[in-house]
Order: C-alpha cells, then structure tokens, then sequence
C-alpha cells in the first residue's frame, strides 16, 4: 500500500515535469514558419508526450490498491506541483490569488482524507 502511495507520488512529480516541459516546447519553439508543427513536434514536447504515458501506466498500477477517490484528492497536488515548477524553472510569477486557490486545494486535500 505504500509502494502505490510512492507511485501516485512519483506520477504527480512527472506530471509536473511534463507540463512544464510541454509549456517550454509551445513557447520556445511554437514560432517561425510551420508553428503548429514545430509546436508538437519539438523535443521538448516529445519528452512531455512520453511522460504523460508512462504517468497513465503508473496511474493504472496505483488504482489497483488506492481507492478511485482517495486517488483523485491525491492528484489534485498536481496543481501545487505545476505552480512550485513553473515559478522554480519559468520564473513565472505568483500571486495572492493563486497561493489562495493553492492553500485551499490543499486543505481541501487535508480534509477529505481526514474524514476517511
């Protein structure tokens, strides 16, 4: 039961990862001539694609001990981990509002896993 906890957070650190991959991909390399193709077809994006599969195989495996809404309270971490990525490696910026939604995604998180 530990191990899918592991997995399922391993799967939130590489979605992060790959969101911020596919986000650099459509920036950097979504210009000049061919943008739509240069825009999928990049590295970077690539990467990201793959990422995203073996994300749904380790998804796949964790359900097998995780119940399916306890799964889905977990993931939603998913957007903290994008937010702490994307400030950390895009230096975008953060303000009130997102440390709000942030900070009650995680209570929210807090409170239905408590109530089980």
């Amino acid at each position: 039961m530990i191990y899918s906890y592991l997995l399922l957070l391993l799967a939130i650190l590489l979605t992060g990862t790959s969101q911020v991959l596919m986000k650099i991909g459509s920036v950097k390399y979504g210009k000049g001539k061919f943008p739509v193709l240069r825009t999928y077809l990049n590295i970077p994006t690539l990467i990201a694609y793959s990422l995203f599969l073996v994300i749904t195989v380790l998804s796949v495996i964790v359900l097998r001990d995780i119940p399916l809404k306890v799964f889905y309270a977990i993931s939603s971490l998913n957007f903290l981990v994008v937010t702490a990525f994307s400030f950390w490696l895009l230096h975008e910026k953060i303000d009130r509002n997102m440390i709000l939604a942030l900070a009650l995604i995680v209570l929210g998180v807090l409170v239905f896993n408590y109530s089980l």
